[in-house]
């Protein structure tokens, strides 16, 4: 399997199963299952991906939930999916 992340939330997809799929069934590598689903995307504010991230990602260094999602949104703001929405 090629090196592919999500374009959306940037999550490795490195088996099958975790990439999304179009309304007909076929492969989109270009996202993940839970980003893209049936031919729909999931997130279409890059606010409710971020509170997602803030809410369900580990934080081992105990960082502030500011300073999670301002880098977050620098990691975000560099994949396809917001670049195009910008």
């Amino acid at each position: 399997m090629d090196n592919l992340i999500c374009q959306c939330c940037g999550m490795p997809l490195s088996e099958e199963e975790l990439i999304s799929r179009e309304k007909d069934g076929t492969l989109n590598k270009e996202y993940c299952k839970w980003c893209y689903a049936n031919g729909e995307f999931t997130y279409t504010s890059k606010d409710k991906l971020l509170d997602f991230c803030i809410a369900h990602m580990p934080n081992p260094d105990n960082l502030p939930d500011e300073e999670r999602r301002k880098a977050y949104d620098g990691y975000l703001s560099q994949l396809k999916y917001w670049k195009e929405k910008a």
